[in-house]
Parts: C-alpha cells; structure tokens; sequence
C-alpha cells in the first residue's frame, strides 16, 4: 500500500497521500503545495474547528516539506488489555486518554511504550502483543510547533494490583474499562486516540 500520514492538528486533520479512506470527506484537496503554503494550511488548521485538508501529488516531498515547520518529538504508548477483557485508560487534561510518553536517549521504541504505561499506571510492565499504527498529531510548546509520532502496542498485562496514576504528568485517574464503553471513550477522545482505539478494539 502507498505511504500515506495522517496529522491531528486540534479537531481537524491533514493527510499526505494518493489514497483515502471510504467515507472520508474532506474540506479542500492540494496537489504539490509549496512550502509556504503548507504553512498557510498548518497555520488554517490550528485556528479551524473539524477541518479536512487532503494533500496529493508527490507524498515523500510533500511530507518532507509539512515536517521542516516542526520539531520532532516521539513518543510510544499502549492499548493494553488484561485477562478479562478490559482496557486500560487514563484520564488526563480533561480527557480520557491512552497512556503514552516520549522516548528516551538510548531506548528502542518498544522499550518506552511498556515503560511508560507501567509508570503513567502503576503496574508491572505490559506484554507486547503486535504494533498498530503510528499516529501523528502536533501542539505548540513555548511558541515552538511540535510534531509527535507516537508508536502504539497491543498489549496484553496481567497485573491485579491497584492502579495508581502518576500524577505528576497531569494524569487524574487510572481505570480498567470494559469494551463497549472503551470504544465510546475513545469516540470521545482525541483523533489519534479514535484511530488507535478503532484499529486496536475491532
């Protein structure tokens, strides 16, 4: 299949590529934009509410092009289930959310996807079961723009002990939910946590 991505960007989105999704509507489509009008759109985006901005043409460029305006920071976390069916979320800045965190100096992407939902959770680290998707999503940090890859897991843990967030990283609470009302949370959560939680739940 052609490399495509797919960038959260608030409530809306802006994907590189030649193929989409059935059902997928989009706002305006682009074939090779130049620098600084991908700017022009990341810039749209940011102030936008649910916009769909498709960029076609040259996918390897196009997506070089998008990245020049953002540092990059990765981060890795984890769709875990446990022996009963449950998965696992979090609740953190007003959302639930799926634990996750950057990677360290010197530590394999797997590495930090089962240590950051053993910290962010309070329990023992997390079996990988198979690698889902790479998200991507951006924010600004002290007038930077960042772009964050994160590298999701199936997980499978078998830790009974009490759940305890770590609260440090904003994280209020820790819960084990059942299937029906995880993908519901998740329809409710942050796009790259719909797309995760889709991917990994059906």
């Amino acid at each position: 299949m052609p490399q495509s991505y797919k960038v959260f960007i608030g409530s809306s989105f802006i994907q590189f590529g030649n193929e989409v999704e059935n059902g997928v509507v989009f706002n305006s489509r682009f074939t090779n934009p130049t620098d600084e009008k991908l700017l022009e759109l990341t810039q749209e985006l940011e102030t936008g509410n649910g916009l769909n901005i498709l960029v076609e043409g040259n996918t390897a460029e196009n997506w070089a092009s998008f990245n020049s305006h953002f540092k990059t920071i990765e981060a890795a976390g984890g769709l875990v289930q446990n022996e009963v069916g449950d998965w696992l979320f979090i609740h953190r800045n007003g959302m639930w959310d799926l634990p996750k965190g950057k990677l360290e100096k010197g530590e394999s992407i797997e590495e930090c996807a089962v240590r950051e939902v053993a910290e962010e959770c309070g329990i023992v680290e997390p079996t990988i079961i198979r690698p889902l998707s790479t998200t991507f999503h951006t924010y600004i940090l002290k007038g930077q723009r960042i772009l964050k890859p994160t590298y999701w897991f199936l997980m499978k843990s078998a830790d009974t002990s009490k759940l305890i967030p770590q609260t440090e990283e904003g994280i209020t609470e820790v819960k084990w939910i059942a299937t029906k009302e995880a993908i519901e949370l998740g329809k409710e959560s942050f796009g790259s946590i719909r797309a995760v939680v889709k991917e990994g739940m059906t």
